[in-house]
């Protein structure tokens, strides 16, 4: 994933990058706060290649970036489905903000990887000036090990997290029913 600080230079490393190598464009547009995002996959010598010269092209423009060779597989289906996934059972909740999408990808990652816990709800940009969000669900001593990993793959100064233990009936019932304060109708 690129997150790009100029629309016109992301369209244009969103060109390069197909045409440098055979890759999947899952998503690619606008995110609040006049941003870019890019996320691609596919066969990691052809992401490596095309994400290398996409890097390039954007230069300047280039917020942040991450690569991730053997991604966690519920990670891309979170994004584009934004589905909600309840979890198995469990007793606490963890909640993660981090001002870069890209950066997300990666603490969401070494997160999932490396701890048993649930990626309930993973959203990014849209309707959080540009920011990502990302709730997990386990028991407590996972879901600690599971931010904690998190915490340093992101190595964002804007991270934010928070254990809620014994979580109450209201907080999962926001989770269910989604982060978002209101429901956006595009006609």
């Amino acid at each position: 994933m690129l997150d790009l600080s100029d629309i016109p230079l992301g369209m244009l490393a969103l060109d390069a990058l197909v045409k440098e190598a055979g890759v999947d464009v899952l998503s690619a547009g606008t995110v609040q706060d006049g941003r870019y995002l890019i996320l691609f996959g596919g066969e990691v010598e052809a992401v490596s290649f095309a994400f290398e010269k996409a890097v390039e092209t954007a230069g300047h423009a280039l917020r942040d970036a991450v690569l991730l060779p053997w991604a966690e597989a519920r990670i891309v289906p979170a994004i584009l489905d934004n589905v909600i996934r309840w979890p198995a059972p469990g007793d606490t909740l963890g909640v993660v903000q981090n001002g870069s999408a890209p950066s997300m990808l990666k603490a969401i990652d070494a997160a999932l990887k490396g701890a048993w816990v649930d990626l309930v709800q993973l959203r990014i940009g849209e309707g959080l000036g540009g920011r990502a969000i990302a709730t997990l669900w386990g028991e407590t001593h996972d879901v600690e090990a599971a931010l904690e990993l998190a915490a340093s793959a992101a190595a964002d100064p804007s991270w934010t997290a928070q254990v809620i233990r014994n979580a109450d009936d209201a907080v999962t019932g926001a989770v269910v029913g989604g982060s978002q304060f209101f429901k956006e109708w595009r006609g």
